[in-house]
């Protein structure tokens, strides 16, 4: 059987993983200074090397010969260490997430390592734990034998209780540019004597957006409908990116005003099978290109862009004041989520193109557009502000109910009690202030992932907000939060007074 490319191209050592060399770093010096920690934590996006890199640091620990951190492969507990074994065990937490199995691991923890130094525990997933697992981990992770290593891996840091947190050492995997994929992946291709183009190249590792194994399984499909012999056509059809060319003809029309040639343009880049969503981002990448350029950034790394496209875009860019690309792409960059959940995405997105249309090419300040409330004129006073106009509570109160409910239906447990402690929201000028007097739900909710997640929520239901900020109300604090907080403090030696 043939192994598809992520699975043959894993990383055998350090030296291997890409792109995350501060981390790399960090564990070599540990190994060889032998100063290991029991418990670490390997967080970030997929694809980006946490379980490659645990499983090479397994072996490492465990090698009698490592040459600058790495495992020999070549002594008896690497080669040992390769096949199905008992020293090095993986756990995924997705499936194995019950109480019952992590009791299993606290018995069989105190079983020394029959082939190396050290038995190392893997868990994969593990944001997907229980409460009650997690609780049943705690005093292993906190204290385990002295030949235990344990490596949790998670794609959702956000999910894990502060009680694991602060047992383990934190690494945090980071999404590789465009560039060291494209070198990696030349790489790849010149071993498995796969020929290709530059732009092929570069389009492939564009798609894997940051992931390493996402990009290979592109590139696997890619490579096996060109039969190896890559071109950049091919390569646009297997990924489903809409044609570069449509989308050029989508702003000519634009400014133009042309409207026959816009609907054209636009059937023939949903031509296909192509997906809506893709063309919405798409859009969005090449006018913040387009804006880049405006502003005279010309470091193709930053444009992402091939250097041979340059007078391509500075042509198109040309056409546009820097104001109305701002708002072309802050109006793409919101439809994206919503094409989401519309009954008919394309209306949608023509709808976007047909707005910009109309408004010609012309410049507009996308952060002085004036908000006009029925029956309130705007006031003209040299420089136009934004009215602060609250709107009707029991409209917010509505928005705030469904935003409450798809937190729930997601299984965001965490977020969905801070949330449920909010006593008060209300809207002004397009911004959503959350307000609660309950210290704990601040913290958990006044984070910049969950703002990011909550106003896209709200966005779902009301598109004008454009923005979300939580404050906490400290002097309507309850006396009975004040209450609870004194008991912990005191551990309940005091009693109060009813």
């Amino acid at each position: 059987m043939n192994l598809a490319l992520y699975r043959e191209f894993r990383p055998k050592n350090f030296d291997e993983v890409i792109g995350q060399d501060y981390i790399i770093k960090t564990l070599k010096n540990q190994i060889k200074t032998n100063r290991l920690t029991h418990a670490y934590l390997f967080c970030g996006p997929r694809g980006t090397g946490k379980t490659s890199t645990a499983k090479i640091f397994a072996k490492a620990v465990n090698c009698t010969h490592s040459t600058d951190g790495n495992p020999c492969g070549l002594c008896a507990e690497c080669v040992a260490l390769s096949e199905p074994n008992t020293d090095i065990i993986e756990i995924d937490a997705a499936s194995n997430n019950r109480v019952e199995e992590i009791r299993d691991l606290r018995e069989k923890v105190n079983f020394p390592p029959l082939i190396g130094r050290y038995k190392v525990y893997i868990i994969d997933e593990v944001h997907m734990l229980t409460e009650s697992a997690f609780n049943a981990l705690l005093k292993t992770l906190e204290e385990p034998p002295k030949h235990v290593i344990f490596i949790l891996a998670t794609t959702e840091i956000h999910k894990l209780p502060a009680t694991i947190l602060s047992r383990c050492t934190r690494f945090d995997f980071k999404l590789l540019d465009v560039n060291a994929l494209s070198e990696h992946l030349k790489n790849v291709f010149d071993k498995r004597n796969i020929t290709y183009d530059e732009k092929s190249l570069y389009l492939i590792a564009k798609a894997g957006e940051g992931s390493v194994r996402d990009m290979l399984s592109i590139a696997d499909s890619v490579a096996s409908f060109c039969d190896n012999k890559i071109d950049y056509q091919s390569a646009e059809k297997v990924i489903g990116l809409s044609n570069r060319e449509n989308i050029k003809n989508i702003l000519l029309a634009i400014a133009n005003k042309d409207m026959n040639s816009l609907f054209l343009s636009i059937k023939s880049a949903l031509g296909a099978g192509k997906n809506i969503q893709v063309l919405c981002k798409e859009m969005a990448d090449f006018i913040k290109n387009l804006i880049m350029i405006k502003v005279g950034v010309t470091d193709y790394s930053v444009l992402d862009i091939l250097p041979g496209d340059f007078n391509r875009y500075a042509e198109i860019a040309n056409l546009f004041e820097v104001d109305y690309l701002k708002s072309a792409f802050s109006k793409f960059a919101k439809i994206e989520l919503d094409l989401k959940y519309s009954l008919n995405p394309e209306n949608l997105f023509e709808s976007a193109c047909l707005e910009l249309l109309s408004d010609g090419g012309k410049a507009q300040n996308i952060e002085n557009i004036p908000t006009k409330s029925a029956g309130t004129p705007i006031q003209n006073s040299g420089v136009e502000k934004v009215s602060e106009i609250k709107r009707e509570q029991t409209e917010i109160e509505k928005i705030w109910g469904n935003v409450l409910l798809k937190v729930k239906q997601n299984n965001m447990f965490a977020f969905s009690n801070a949330l449920n402690n909010v006593n008060k929201v209300e809207e002004i000028a397009h911004k959503l202030i959350v307000h609660t007097n309950d210290l704990s739900s601040f913290e958990t909710i006044d984070n910049k992932e969950r703002i990011d997640v909550l106003l896209k929520l709200v966005k779902l239901f009301d598109d004008s907000i454009v923005a979300v900020e939580v404050e906490y109300d400290k002097d309507n604090a309850s006396s009975q939060d004040i209450k609870d907080n004194l008991k912990d403090v005191f551990k309940s030696k005091i009693k109060f007074k009813e």
